[in-house]
């Protein structure tokens, strides 16, 4: 029985499940016919399982009918807001002063230190960690990622 408690081999359900249980048996190549044939175009992702669920809701959208008005309109609100999310702005790493960071780089204990200005490391001052960072390796860093703090 299917789920409005009818027999389903009383019902027109015989046929679509029929269908959508035939489209395991076909290879990639029928699936991307079919797929063209119903869609007018075969999908970009050529993933037989992708294939095989999409013309199986086809079936189903073709016998019992589409999406109705409410819906459609719930998800084109839900994928606006998906274009349009709200920014959410991340906590910037801001250490209290006189906070040592340590990192052990190349067999080397390298010790920073967080003053007023900035960072102080080597009797140098900078404004930033990645600029350490750079120093110490000789490439350009990302100052959060090469000490691992804050992030």
């Amino acid at each position: 029985m299917n789920n409005t408690g009818k027999d389903i081999r009383n019902s027109k359900d015989l046929n679509v499940v029929k269908q959508i249980i035939s489209l395991q048996d076909k290879k990639l190549p029928e699936l991307k016919v079919l797929c063209e044939k119903m869609f007018d175009h075969v999908p970009a992702v050529s993933s037989r399982e992708y294939m095989i669920a999409k013309i199986a809701y086809r079936i189903q959208e073709l016998a019992y009918g589409g999406v109705d008005e409410v819906t459609k309109d719930k998800i084109q609100a839900a994928a606006r807001e998906i274009k349009s999310p709200k920014v959410v702005r991340c906590k910037k790493f801001t250490p209290m002063t006189g906070s040592k960071i340590i990192k052990e780089y190349k067999g080397n204990i390298i010790e920073v230190l967080v003053v007023l200005d900035g960072f102080s490391y080597a009797g140098e001052v900078y404004k930033s960690l990645s600029s350490i960072a750079t120093k110490i390796t000789g490439t350009k860093w990302n100052g959060l990622k090469f000490f691992n703090v804050g992030v």
